[in-house]
């Protein structure tokens, strides 16, 4: 299990914090909104600088940055809207709870009740990758984003816009943290550390922190349904031992991958103020607060429907409601005269959770919170650590009928990954008590260190290029795939052995159409693999086949390139993805397993067919030809259509014509320039892509976004360079 933030660099780094963020109130006050991206590995999750975490309109704009996504680049949501709550009993006996969200359409809006925290500080971005443009040597992840906020303000800062709720001020000041890493281990998880400070001039009692989250997971490429049809269809849960709050799509039609999304308490801190000491708070260790005189860490789950309801599913609306909330579970076991009872009705309450998206019924928003932190004295921090975990489903429960299921087996990744964050977020804290106990300290430093885990070797920096060549089969013209890559892996060093420990190279690829189901990433297969001989580890098979004897450098790119990979033979206009991973030796001898770097860090989507034409004696075509409508490569709408000119110069101008003369649309293509720019490619493809450049796609639509009827077509092909006019045609078979 887990523990307290105290990172590598923590208490040096979180002094600067305060002194940069929190002291200077007038300068630092004046910070506008800004939301961020954690991207770094296979999720993508938008937080704001105000509490507030999502994107609450990706329903309507799914071609913007995530909310919660998972896989990366799928469409498949996880979020609607999420947001930090702190609750707590002021000295003067008001109980408040200041919250980063609540219910809302819109989801955040400067001033709105509900919303109401101020920024302090924009983001400040650090990586510990060494190609990063923010790295340093002081970020604990591969992707570290800071940011600070308060309860405190009056108005929002740079504006006469009154925040929310004045009197209900509890005097906090937010410090927020995400860690991500794009190991293979790490790539589906992000980490938000939340340092709450006291700013006011007295204590704190019974403090509760926690998120609220509208988890959704549907496909918002593919689904088709809208306002409360599309939140609906959620089924909900929680993992008792692993202290999580998920949900996945029971209901959904729209075509899909089906995978979980889940909010996990991973553990806090804070200064017990009679000892002075700072003190690691979970409920696993429930005993030894009990045994101190104190209330025992709870993580206390709760769910309340969108609109309607009645008593405990009711909104809360009062801050009173809200705190009792964080504070009291559901069902309540005081008001059973058995635990038999009071498990009869948790496990009812439970299964309707997880059953009412079956039946549209499943719209519910959740709360996750841990406390009572017993006191936080003014100056003091309590800090808490969460966790945003995304899952697939496994194979054999993938599709229509495994969408509704959630068994055991169908959370199998999803506990996995939850774990994988714990064991991540604890570090040395091996026995999961706070305490550097004997043997946990591996890097010998005399601190217990959070956040260090066995890292496999960097992931190599990837060029891809195309030859040209002859299809032996068709004799036309088409190009090789090549991959480069430098040797940057093999300096690596594991910061837990402080070894270079490293083994060998994989390269992976997917087949033609697996790009259709939302998750290419996890389709890609091993095809090659090449390692160091001599030991008990990989193949043995050296490297002689892929290394160069002397590296090799482009235009503009001054990377070593020390290997070269080559494949041919692929289905020109179909999307592949290509990725080429290290790995380490590990340890048999001690049980250490092989690790392997992320397969997201410079996965390439990477579409064959002709290289641009270096002269006018290549014929322009098109293909498919005939088109037919839903082309084995084609997304489910009229909007999501693809077919392709090749042999194009390297600047043309494409012209389509009806038989009659009319022009259905013109298409400039630049070679250099050129990856793609219809709709196909935001469903179905993204950034990281590399054409040949002789080809361009068209949706099949006229210049006004038009359906177009069956029939014979022609088109021009204009060399924009030598002027030269090549034609042609097509039939669309409807």
């Amino acid at each position: 299990m887990v523990g307290r933030i105290v990172t590598r660099f923590a208490p040096v780094f979180l002094l600067a914090l305060l002194a940069g963020f929190l002291l200077p109130r007038q300068a630092s006050g004046q910070a506008a909104f800004e939301d961020a991206v954690v991207e770094v590995g296979n999720l993508g999750l938008t937080i704001t600088n105000t509490g507030f975490i999502g994107r609450a309109n990706v329903r309507n704009n799914p071609t913007g940055p995530p909310s919660f996504e998972y896989p990366l680049n799928s469409g498949v949501e996880h979020l609607f809207e999420a947001g930090l709550w702190i609750g707590a009993v002021r000295s003067d006996g008001t109980i408040t709870v200041r919250s980063g969200a609540v219910t809302a359409s819109a989801g955040y809006t400067p001033g709105a009740t509900g919303y109401e925290m101020a920024p302090l500080a924009p983001f400040t971005r650090r990586s510990s990758l060494l190609e990063s443009d923010v790295f340093t040597r002081r970020a604990v992840s591969h992707q570290d984003l800071i940011t600070a906020y308060t309860d405190t303000n009056s108005v929002l800062p740079g504006t006469s816009i009154p925040m929310p709720d004045p009197q209900g001020q509890l005097g906090a000041e937010v410090i927020q943290t995400s860690y991500a890493w794009n190991f293979p281990f790490t790539e589906y998880f992000a980490l938000l550390n939340f340092d709450i400070v006291n700013v006011s001039n007295a204590a704190w009692e019974d403090v509760f922190v926690g998120l609220y989250h509208d988890l959704v997971v549907r496909n918002v490429n593919t689904t088709n349904e809208a306002g409360s049809a599309f939140f609906n269809k959620n089924g909900i849960g929680f993992l008792d031992s692993l202290f999580a709050s998920y949900a996945f799509n029971a209901g959904g039609s729209e075509e899909t991958i089906n995978t979980y999304g889940a909010v996990v308490v991973l553990g806090g801190e804070w200064r017990d103020p009679r000892t002075g000491q700072k003190r690691f708070f979970h409920p696993n260790l429930a005993d030894a607060y009990l045994a101190d005189g104190y209330a025992p860490p709870e993580v206390n789950p709760r769910w309340w429907i969108f609109s309607g309801g009645s008593e405990e599913l009711a909104r809360p609306a009062a801050d009173i409601d809200k705190y009792l909330r964080m504070s009291m579970p559901w069902p309540d076991p005081t008001t059973f005269e058995t635990e038999a009872e009071f498990l009869e009705a948790e496990n009812a309450w439970r299964e309707r959770l997880r059953t009412d998206g079956q039946s549209s019924a499943g719209n519910y928003i959740g709360l996750t919170p841990i406390g009572p932190f017993p006191r936080v004295e003014p100056g003091d921090t309590v800090t808490v650590t969460f966790a945003f975990v995304g899952a697939l489903k496994p194979e054999e429960f993938q599709g229509p009928a495994g969408q509704p299921l959630d068994t055991e087996e169908t959370q199998v990744f999803l506990r996995n990954n939850i774990l994988w964050a714990q064991r991540t977020y604890s570090g040395e804290d091996n026995n999961f008590n706070g305490t550097l106990d004997l043997g946990e300290d591996v890097n010998g430093n005399g601190v217990l260190d959070r956040y260090l885990i066995p890292e496999p070797p960097a992931a190599p920096r990837v060029r891809v290029d195309f030859e040209r060549s002859t299809n032996a089969t068709t004799g036309r013209p088409e190009s090789k795939v090549l991959l480069y890559w430098d040797r940057s892996a093999e300096e690596s060093v594991d910061p837990v052995t402080g070894e270079r420990d490293f083994e060998g190279y994989r390269i992976y690829r997917t087949n033609p159409g697996d790009d259709r189901g939302g998750n290419i990433l996890d389709r890609a297969s091993l095809i090659a693999q090449f390692d160091e001989p001599g030991n008990r580890t990989g193949f043995n098979n050296g490297f002689n086949e892929v290394r160069l004897a002397q590296p090799v450098t482009f235009p503009e790119d001054t990377t070593q390139y020390w290997y070269r990979f080559e494949t041919g033979e692929l289905l020109a206009g179909w999307q592949y993805l290509f990725t080429v991973t290290a790995f380490d030796e590990g340890d048999p001898d001690a049980g250490l397993q092989s690790f392997e770097s992320s397969r997201t860090a410079n996965a390439s989507r990477i579409f064959p067919g002709t290289p641009p034409a270096d002269s006018d004696d290549l014929e322009v075509g098109v293909y498919p030809n005939p088109y037919r409508i839903n082309a084995a490569w084609d997304g489910g709408t009229n909007r999501t259509r693809k077919l392709n000119f090749y042999n194009l110069p390297p600047r043309a101008e494409i012209r389509i014509y009806t038989l009659a003369g009319e022009i259905v649309t013109t298409l400039e293509h630049e070679a250099d320039t050129y990856t793609g720019d219809i709709r196909w490619y935001d469903n179905f493809s993204a950034e990281n892509r590399f054409q040949p450049g002789g080809e361009h796609s068209w949706d099949v639509l006229s210049e006004n976004n038009l359906n177009l009827a069956g029939g014979l077509y022609l088109f021009t092909v204009k060399n924009l360079d030598s002027g030269r006019i090549q034609r042609g045609k097509f039939v669309i078979i409807k």
